[in-house]
């Protein structure tokens, strides 16, 4: 699904917020499901933290049950996907502390 730039602000402000994907789609209307406000959330970058846990509980639970070395390696790689994911988003969060505190040091 294709948002206007007004709905995109809205998703990453919602999703920052740690709003629930299906509460972000009821307040983009429409057609718009879960999946596509995950999908944008992906492509963009954006995804909230306990939705990234959650992927991961899952997929680990999944992992006890796999029954074939195939799906073992498929949920592997999902699973060091959404690992890599909150890396991502606690080395960007670091970032911007650090930013935060050199400004407020040049302020005081």
């Amino acid at each position: 699904m294709d948002f206007t730039d007004k709905q995109e602000t809205k998703i990453t402000r919602m999703i920052t917020r740690g709003e629930k994907m299906d509460t972000i789609a009821r307040e983009i209307g429409g057609n718009c499901t879960c999946q596509d406000i995950q999908q944008f959330c992906w492509e963009s970058g954006y995804m909230s933290w306990q939705g990234s846990k959650k992927m991961i509980s899952n997929r680990l639970k999944r992992f006890k049950a796999a029954g074939t070395q195939a799906e073992r390696e498929k949920l592997a790689v999902e699973i060091d996907e959404a690992v890599s994911y909150l890396y991502y988003c606690a080395k960007e969060m670091r970032s911007r502390i650090v930013a935060i505190e050199k400004a407020l040091r040049h302020i005081s």
